[in-house]
């Protein structure tokens, strides 16, 4: 959400400008992103996807989330839909946000044909898992006004290599794999590890199981 908020309202572009001391308007209204009449596509509705969709419709935004297990939609999701509905939902959003895990089929998943299918205005984000996403493709699809922009907490190559064009395009926002920090998150690991151990001893289903045949 912070990567949404700062699209929406440029600091995209306010913050080079401070770098510069610059004082630049812009015309009125121009490089705003409405939220009330914005769509978001969130691509991987597990328990990321769901608090982003959560937080999105709080702000005012119509949330569609792509899953291949999941079939109820959680607070927050307007629509649900298959994984093969991607390309159609892509050209519909303003926000697309990923948090897909990386498997063999997620992996590059998102490069410049699905770039290319999103509106010209709107932002790619990415909290998920760098290997689902191309870097080369998303920056050519930046520098050719494909998209409006990206915002990016994971890379295929960590850290992201010094000469990389993202680092210097106009309309990216980066940090170093970091969207997870924050306070108590050793504490919640303990609670859903010793919440899984009572459950055990008492034979009842564990909590975020992994099906190794899926990788996730």
């Amino acid at each position: 959400m912070a990567f949404v908020l700062a699209f929406a309202r440029g600091l995209h572009r306010y913050i080079p400008q401070q770098l510069r001391r610059e004082w630049r308007k812009p015309a009125q209204n121009e490089g705003v992103v409405h939220l009330p009449e914005a769509k978001m596509l969130v691509v991987g509705v597990g328990g990321i996807g769901s608090e982003v969709a959560r937080l999105a419709a709080a702000f005012g935004l119509r949330v569609i989330g792509v899953d291949e297990r999941r079939r109820d939609a959680p607070p927050g999701v307007a629509e649900l839909q298959r994984g093969d509905e991607l390309d159609g939902l892509l050209p519909q959003a303003d926000f697309v946000v990923l948090t897909v895990p990386h498997t063999p089929e997620t992996e590059g998943f998102m490069n410049r044909a699905r770039f290319q299918e999103m509106k010209r205005t709107a932002f790619f984000i990415n909290i998920g898992r760098g290997m689902t996403t191309r870097l080369d493709d998303l920056a050519a699809a930046i520098e050719a006004g494909e998209i409006a922009g990206a915002g990016l907490d994971v890379f295929e190559q960590e850290p992201l290599p010094a000469d990389h064009k993202l680092w210097t395009l106009p309309g990216v926002l980066l940090t170093p794999h970091v969207a997870g920090y924050g306070p108590y998150l050793d504490e919640r690991r303990y609670a859903i590890i010793a919440d899984n151990c009572r459950r055990f001893l008492a034979g009842q289903p564990l909590r975020n199981l992994v099906d190794k045949a899926r990788w996730f």
